[in-house]
């Protein structure tokens, strides 16, 4: 919206404006996996939250899209961002449950990702349009889209606290003590259903 209504862009070079978002993601997902695999969640969950906050920070405090240097770096940030988050999501929605739960936890996360992205556009797409009203759609967007950013920037906030509470010792305790639980109570479930047949 912003670079077609606002810069005057048309769709190829707003798409080509948008590549500083995507290319990050797109390279940043695998490595993501790989250090998920290697390392564990904690440091893809760091990274995304910390770039998708310094994106939406560079956006609402400092206009990053009235300059083209500042609207590169926030795009990069935010592309950095995106690409790292998908996979400690995963891999720690699955981590704490027994094998054959492994499938529904991932749908769960997958799920629950999906319907946080519809969210996220249907409620800052509202919080624009409110700031921009009746006034001249040009003049206000900047302004208008400043809450908006805010909220991206408490989502980055949120990622990145998440990601330091659920992915240290304490938590991996806990995932592996309700891991035990689960894998017990399925045994038992196993084990019990002969006699009540």
């Amino acid at each position: 919206l912003y670079l077609q209504n606002v810069r005057g862009l048309d769709a190829l070079h707003a798409g080509l404006w948008m590549l500083p978002m995507a290319a990050p993601c797109f390279l940043c997902a695998p490595l993501s996996g790989r250090l998920v695999g290697s390392r564990g969640p904690r440091l893809p969950l760091l990274v995304a939250g910390a770039a998708m906050t310094a994106s939406g920070v560079l956006f609402a405090a400092f206009e990053a899209e009235t300059s083209n240097a500042t609207l590169f770096a926030g795009y990069m940030l935010f592309g950095i961002g995106f690409g790292f988050v998908n996979a400690p999501i995963t891999n720690t929605a699955v981590s704490g449950m027994p094998r054959a739960q492994a499938g529904v936890a991932a749908a769960v996360a997958s799920t629950s990702r999906q319907l946080g992205q519809t969210l996220g556009v249907a409620i800052v797409g509202a919080v624009l349009a409110a700031g921009v009203g009746s006034s001249s759609y040009k003049d206000m967007f900047v302004s208008a889209a400043r809450p908006g950013w805010w909220i991206l920037t408490a989502c980055g906030s949120a990622v990145l606290v998440l990601g330091l509470v659920s992915s240290g010792r304490w938590a991996r305790r806990t995932a592996e003590r309700t891991a035990e639980t689960l894998a017990s109570a399925e045994v038992r479930q196993v084990v019990g259903a002969p006699e009540r047949a």
